[in-house]
């Protein structure tokens, strides 16, 4: 969802300026397939008497969505860059223990004060030749969702190009030894490399118009990571039970009285109130991205709650480690604590590591329990918003279905599959290399549209849009509930 460095932070999404009604970006299918899935077909003349569709079938029209609409093409890419981790993990030539193990998908490599450490040809040729299949995938997704009428397929190319260069750069960056034990990582760099292009004068420079457009597509890129947070199942088994209730009983609670609180208190809108406590108890933004598309929540929403549990998670990062030395905590208490309660996982090994070794292992193995669980959390908020929007209605599976986030059924497919591999791999220099192959993978997707949910960030109506719909007490309340029953579980279990 590993290695120590499992899924480094995630954080803000798209511009509130996003205009979801003339089908910009990726983002607006879920509303737009389900009136209709051929929507950019023209398939129906305005003036014809046959422009109103003929019904069509749930499994008739469950087939056009599979080609058609963002949220099974998130899948499919998803399916796609696990399939090349795979390739490269069983192709690539590299020994136990080596440095080309824990770099078999092509990334920047960790370096300390000098900067060229983190290349080699391997690295370096290899990364530009992945933004290149990425850049393919894309296109490809465009094309079958009819995105390509509207602008040049070059623009396109073009702008995905620049946003995986500036996402490689995130990820040198984030690679350097200070940053990454300082919870300073790739995402951060990329949103405030994106932040800065679309809030300065550079955001006027004719070069970066493709920039722009690609990055209306920050949240599509985040969607096709979350397939690859898959986990061997049998994880789960080794951890035990009391790492299973501080992340699976413990942050669930803290989610229903920060919504609760929220709404009746703050009286915040429904979505936003959802969205802020998902961020705060769960895992950032990866599940504010994934819990967003099941309701169908506005951009502006999705970005302004990533927002804020982004700049908070970077404050708390210090404030618990350094709050659990203060008090004297023991380190196994103050991993578990950290683990369920700190909102990134880049941010929570940062956390812990300040405190200790042992701290840091516990730490690493609640959150990776915490975050095998937010498939299950989707199939529950589907559910609940199934019920909730259809006013005490006739339960329809196929309404459940058509809001069920589809990362979910890539999470299981490739868990599935790690499950089935790893065991008769252990001890293997394959072994070691799946799991971080996996990691490597999602972080370039999620670097990829943490830097166009940067360029899409309006600094001023964000901050505009923090003060008016309290999502910053929503945070703070939901996020002091997470740590309080966090840390009596974690007294009461570690």
């Amino acid at each position: 969802m590993t290695d120590t460095n499992i899924h480094d932070v995630n954080i803000i999404s798209s511009n509130t300026e996003i205009d979801i009604e003339k089908g910009s970006g990726l983002e607006s299918t879920a509303i737009e397939s389900s009136l209709d899935s051929s929507n950019t077909n023209d398939k129906y003349d305005d003036n014809n008497e046959e422009s109103t569709p003929a019904k069509k079938s749930c499994c008739t029209d469950t087939f056009e969505k599979m080609k058609s609409t963002a949220d099974w093409w998130s899948l499919w890419i998803g399916l796609a860059s696990f399939l090349l981790a795979m390739i490269l993990v069983f192709t690539v030539p590299y020994e136990k223990g080596s440095v080309r193990a824990a770099n078999v998908v092509p990334s920047p490599m960790r370096w300390q004060s000098n900067p060229l450490d983190a290349w080699d040809v391997y690295s370096f040729v290899g990364s530009l030749l992945l933004i290149g299949f990425f850049c393919f995938l894309y296109i490809i997704a465009l094309r079958c969702m009819g995105k390509l009428e509207k602008n040049p397929t070059k623009e396109y190319i073009k702008g995905f190009i620049i946003t995986g260069l500036l996402a490689l750069i995130s990820l040198w960056l984030g690679r350097n030894q200070f940053c990454a034990t300082n919870g300073l990582s790739y995402a951060i760099f990329a949103i405030v490399l994106g932040m800065v292009i679309a809030n300065t004068p550079l955001g006027s420079w004719g070069t970066l118009s493709s920039l722009k457009l690609t990055s209306k597509d920050g949240e599509f890129f985040i969607k096709c990571s979350l397939a690859l947070l898959a986990t061997e199942f049998s994880v789960l088994a080794r951890v035990g039970l009391p790492a299973l209730v501080v992340a699976w009983v413990g942050s669930p609670i803290a989610l229903i009285l920060g919504y609760i609180f929220g709404r009746k208190v703050f009286k915040m809108e429904t979505d936003i109130a959802l969205l802020t406590a998902v961020g705060a108890t769960w895992c950032g933004a990866s599940a504010i991205s994934a819990s967003g598309s099941v309701i169908e929540a506005s951009s502006s929403d999705i970005t302004l709650s990533i927002s804020v549990v982004a700049f908070f998670t970077v404050i708390f990062t210090f404030v618990q480690a350094y709050l659990a030395i203060g008090v004297g905590m023991p380190e196994s208490v103050s991993g578990a604590w950290i683990g369920a309660s700190v909102d990134q996982t880049g941010n929570v090994i940062a956390s812990a590591a300040i405190v200790g070794d042992e701290a840091t292992e516990i730490a690493g193995i609640v959150k990776i329990v915490l975050n095998s669980g937010l498939g299950i959390l989707c199939t529950v908020i589907a559910f609940w918003y199934q019920r909730k929007t259809n006013d005490g209605g006739k339960f329809s599976l196929y309404f459940l279905w058509d809001k069920f986030p589809k990362f979910v059924l890539g999470y299981f497919l490739c868990s599935t599959i790690l499950s089935l591999i790893l065991p008769p791999l252990e001890g293997t220099a394959e072994a070691e290399a799946v799991q971080r192959a996996v990691i490597s993978m999602n972080k370039w997707w999620f670097a990829i549209g943490f830097v166009g949910i940067g360029c899409q960030t309006n600094v001023k109506a964000l901050w505009k849009g923090a003060k008016s719909s309290g999502v910053i007490q929503g945070y703070l309340v939901a996020n002091t509930f997470d740590m309080a029953i966090a840390l009596g579980l974690s007294y009461l279990l570690f």
